[in-house]
């Protein structure tokens, strides 16, 4: 019979930004990492609010009811075959808390990462052709399944993704049985690729990782869980990408505090003025005063996966079989090789560069510049309770550790700071922003002979009503990298379904 279907949804989600943990909003902070009750009692309009609203319709025919082939041949694979298109329409946007429209410093949470309205308009052609005689623990019988999603057609995104599946059973003892030994197995291969970048997905992938070469990374291939690769976990498999993360800075001065308001020096010559603001004006991840401050890796996904599934099962009693199986697959990246550069907004650099623990403005300088001097005490303190120390000058110059260490021998020394006399400590501050380089050309496991597979064995126990089995699985993981990722060699679960 001939089907036709449509679904429509709305959904509204409330959460905590990144920025609330930089806010003077104590009602935020204190439901972000206060008790439960503080977390249930906190004001929605200290939230940030994700929206989104979409739809689907759906029809579905037998290949039989267009065309109508002489040769018997071709009439079985006719009435054994499905064509089926589909259009979906979703619109995503992220609403910043209401309190932020009250401008008033005491509530406002800062927007560190931005995201602009997305729309996915997708038609989706398919065809199946499945001749298996059952779709609960089938014996026999072969499926074929073929789709190919296209978004675009007005919308943000700009994706095409061809997905193929082959999947066969055969009797192999007790051919006659109501229960025979079977085997099975399922092969798969898919693509994903972007065609085109929109405006409003490049100023997304211009702030996240949200969007990797135009494609949603939830669209991207993930490998490992139940219905995959049995001794993986969940996503586990995927490309890695290194990212390394830089700071720029703009509107440096020179201040007497290095937190709370800018205390301005006017004690200093314009030329030691401009020197320090030179000193704390860091240009990202190019530029002639580029600062390094961290590296850390991401699981960004395959544009292709190769995926094989293969199980011998064999009925023990009643609801009750075992199953060994093998499965083998990879998600790689077949076509995606540029790196990307995302960045959060401008932000006051305190407390935004502390949160993410580089400091200050004054700590990058002398990590850039490490021959120059710190302040040995400070009357300031971080978050953690540690001394936030300054730049050393003296005069018209900027004090190196050996300058100083040389004028500390020859004193006098002030008892209250520390410092020789003449000396003062200046701190450099401003605005910031992290910008963070995902270095995608260099990733790891991102080839084709990055794959991963498991052997091993389960115990299944077919639940009545529902038509799904329990299932006890022990893998054994024979490429398994137990080292830096702690994957393990073998594993044992516990699991609802079946992998195909």
């Amino acid at each position: 019979p001939i089907s036709v279907g449509f679904s429509l949804y709305t959904q509204s989600l409330k959460f905590f930004g990144e920025g609330t943990l930089l806010s003077q909003n104590v009602n935020a902070i204190s439901g972000a990492l206060g008790d439960i009750n503080q977390f249930l009692n906190v004001g929605e309009e200290n939230l940030f609010t994700q929206k989104s609203t979409g739809g689907s319709i759906f029809a579905t025919s037998p290949l039989s009811e267009f065309w109508r082939p002489r040769s018997r041949r071709y009439v079985q694979i006719a009435r054994a075959s499905r064509i089926g298109l589909s259009y979906a329409l979703s619109r995503s946007s992220v609403e910043e808390p209401a309190v932020n429209a009250q401008n008033n410093a005491q509530t406002l949470i800062p927007v560190v990462f931005s995201q602009p309205n997305i729309m996915t308009s997708r038609v989706t052609p398919s065809f199946v052709y499945d001749t298996r005689n059952g779709t609960i623990d089938p014996t026999q019988g072969t499926q074929v399944a073929f789709q190919f999603a296209l978004a675009g057609l007005g919308g943000d995104v700009r994706t095409y993704e061809p997905t193929v599946s082959y999947i066969h059973f055969m009797p192999i003892r007790r051919k006659r049985s109501r229960n025979p030994e079977v085997f099975g197995f399922r092969l798969m291969a898919g693509h994903v690729g972007s065609f085109g970048l929109g405006g409003n997905i490049a100023a997304a992938q211009a702030s996240s990782l949200s969007f990797i070469a135009g494609v949603p990374v939830y669209e991207r291939f993930f490998l490992g869980d139940e219905t995959t690769i049995r001794g993986y976990n969940v996503r586990s498999i995927s490309p890695i990408a290194p990212l390394e993360v830089f700071i720029t800075s703009r509107n440096v001065s020179v201040s007497n505090s290095p937190v709370g308001d800018l205390a301005p020096v006017a004690s200093i010559s314009d030329n030691l003025r401009r020197q320090l603001v030179t000193l704390g004006t860091f240009t990202g991840a190019s530029g002639s005063n580029s600062v390094l401050v961290g590296r850390d890796l991401r699981f960004i996904g395959g544009d292709t996966q190769l995926l094989g599934n293969f199980e011998y099962r064999v009925p023990i009693f009643g609801p009750v079989s075992i199953a060994a199986f093998a499965d083998i697959g990879s998600a790689f990246n077949l076509t995606t090789k540029t790196d990307q550069t995302f960045s959060t907004q401008f932000l006051a650099d305190q407390p935004f560069l502390q949160s993410i623990g580089v400091g200050g403005l004054t700590e990058l300088a002398v990590r850039r510049n490490p021959q120059l001097a710190l302040s040995p005490l400070s009357n300031f303190f971080d978050s953690q309770g540690l001394p936030i120390r300054g730049l050393l000058v003296q005069g018209d110059r900027l004090l190196t550790k050996e300058e100083f260490s040389a004028l500390t021998r020859v004193g006098p020394v002030d008892p209250l700071t520390g410092l020789p006399f003449g000396v003062q400590t200046l701190f450099l501050r401003g605005e910031a922003q992290e910008n963070t380089v995902a270095r995608i050309s260099q990733s790891l496991f991102s080839k084709l002979g990055d794959y991963r597979s498991s052997f091993g064995a389960e115990l299944r126990i077919q639940m009545p009503v529902v038509n799904v089995p329990f299932r006890f699985i022990y893998a054994y993981n024979p490429n398994a990298r137990s080292t830096l990722f702690l994957e393990k060699k073998s594993v044992f679960r516990f699991s609802i379904g079946r992998t195909f």
